[in-house]
């Protein structure tokens, strides 16, 4: 998904999730890289319900609170694309 927000405010709701020291369960990566617009987040989950999971007790809670402080519009939260990955290789 395309978050229109910088690298520093992304970190920062990272830190605030806690998911460094403590992954959701069910996230088997996360990735984040910078765009023109702010930035790209890739997720694979083991499972939607997982994903669904962690976005509705603790990715949803933590971006509203976020958004609140920063004075942007709850329309402005992204909506993320939802795909079945194949081919996934875990390295070691």
């Amino acid at each position: 998904m395309d978050v229109p927000v910088s690298r520093a405010d992304l970190e920062a709701v990272s830190v605030e999730l806690g998911t460094h020291d403590n992954p959701p369960d069910g996230l088997i990566v996360h990735v984040a890289t910078a765009t023109a617009t702010g930035v790209h987040v890739t997720d694979v989950w083991a499972s939607e319900a997982a994903f669904e999971k962690f976005r509705d007790d603790q990715l949803v809670p933590t971006m509203m609170k976020f958004m609140a402080e920063h004075n942007m519009p709850p329309g402005t939260a992204p909506h993320p694309q939802l795909e079945e990955a194949f081919d996934v290789v875990r390295g070691r």
